[in-house]
């Protein structure tokens, strides 16, 4: 394995969801990494680091990406092709570096066309070898018993045996992501909140949000997708309001967050923090729009998104014009689906009423109109009455969905 010490292996990984990979590609770029800084591969992204940026960059991705599901911090990969060789290569690592003395670890992973397919056994040697290299580093014996106290911290250390190459990664962000710490109340089967984030990537929401547009959420559930909306518009770190397992890891603590948590304080909002036109939110739910109402207040942005309880499938077109009041407008929707229901017909139901009312203006574009929809059901055009400009797979979960694009 690359010695550590020589930075050349040290980066933050930062995996997706399956789709959501173009949507993390040009976050980064957003977030000011330069095109050569990072790459995507296998389903996430690597930022090389180094010793000296590592704290600083670990607090900086956690607080700021609103696609990621988490970060984690790669201390070195190396070629592992049979048990001795993994031990070797794991134990080479200074693991007594980036673990709390005397805490708690796990070791968890995967494997994909590789010589070491037996995943339990790969945790075993994986786990032996870390315990070595601490053993060795505190000058204690190797058949002396490491001590594992869970007030002390609780890591976890995940490997990935890829085509027989071994990554070494270390968990820096605790709970998901997605977890964003406002949605306090939930309806059935929410959108995820990093899928919501790359679904608003994939529908130019900053480009309606700098042409002065107005967004309108038409199944807004509890909140997500047009709370999304406004922490982007309002350019509120999604991190802000959590904490992350490196902040418990004596290897970065508290004093990058802080710092960081300092500097995306001063960043500039895309439109008005006084303007309560822009964002609107409907459902036929009575208590889906309190739910809603809730977790708007608890990731601070009620103040610009109006909730109103409305049958999203039966409204007047000239109507939401008038509120418009001639701007762009970009339609957001994540209606009920049968696989979330259990009720399909109903499903197909709601995709036709909406087209009634929202298929002909899409098609005829007299007016600055988009409209961008996840769904599970497979024959949603065909329902709805028009086919989309553009469909990308996504997933809500486990549920595999598509993205439809309507402009």
């Amino acid at each position: 394995m690359v010695n550590i010490e020589n930075n050349s292996e040290l980066a933050l990984v930062l995996p997706v969801l399956f789709g959501n990979e173009r949507a993390l590609s040009n976050e980064l770029l957003k977030l000011t990494c330069d095109k050569k800084s990072f790459s995507l591969q296998d389903g996430r992204a690597l930022i090389p680091t180094s010793t000296e940026k590592m704290p600083d960059d670990v607090a900086f991705f956690n607080l700021s990406s609103r696609i990621a599901e988490r970060v984690w911090l790669r201390l070195g990969s190396a070629p592992a092709k049979d048990f001795d060789q993994l031990f070797e290569e794991v134990s080479r690592i200074s693991w007594n570096k980036y673990l709390n003395k005397d805490a708690a670890f796990t070791v968890t992973g995967y494997s994909r066309n590789s010589a070491l397919s037996s995943v339990p056994a790969c945790q075993r040697v994986i786990k032996k070898a870390i315990v070595k290299s601490l053993l060795a580093a505190r000058a204690m014996p190797e058949n002396a018993r490491l001590t594992e106290n869970p007030a002390r911290g609780e890591h976890e250390i995940q490997f990935s045996l890829v085509d027989d190459l071994l990554s070494l990664m270390i968990d820096t962000s605790g709970e998901a992501l997605h977890k964003r710490s406002y949605r306090r109340k939930n309806n059935l089967a929410p959108l995820r909140e990093t899928t919501a984030a790359a679904l608003l990537e994939y529908s130019y929401l900053t480009n309606v949000l700098r042409h002065d547009g107005v967004v309108i959420d038409l199944f807004t559930g509890s909140g997500t997708l047009i709370i999304e909306a406004a922490l982007i518009a309002l350019d509120l770190a999604p991190g802000r309001l959590r904490t992350f397992a490196a902040e418990d890891l004596e290897a970065i603590g508290p004093r990058p967050f802080k710092e960081q948590r300092r500097k995306v304080r001063d960043r500039e909002s895309i439109i008005d923090p006084k303007d309560n036109s822009r964002f609107w939110a409907f459902d036929i739910d009575g208590k889906a729009v309190e739910a809603a109402q809730a977790n708007a207040r608890s990731a601070q942005v009620a103040g610009i998104i109006n909730f109103a309880r409305r049958d999203s499938t039966r409204l007047d077109f000239t109507d939401i014009l008038e509120r418009a009041g001639g701007r762009e407008i970009l339609f957001l929707a994540n209606p009920p689906y049968g696989e979330r229901m259990q009720d399909e017909a109903e499903a197909r139901s709601i995709a036709v009423n909406l087209g009634r009312w929202l298929a002909r203006p899409l098609r005829e574009q007299k007016y600055r109109i988009s409209l961008s929809l996840i769904t599970a059901e497979d024959h949603f055009e065909s329902d709805f009455g028009l086919k989309a400009k553009k469909r990308r797979k996504l997933y809500n979960g486990p549920i595999a969905c598509t993205l439809y694009n309507y402009y």
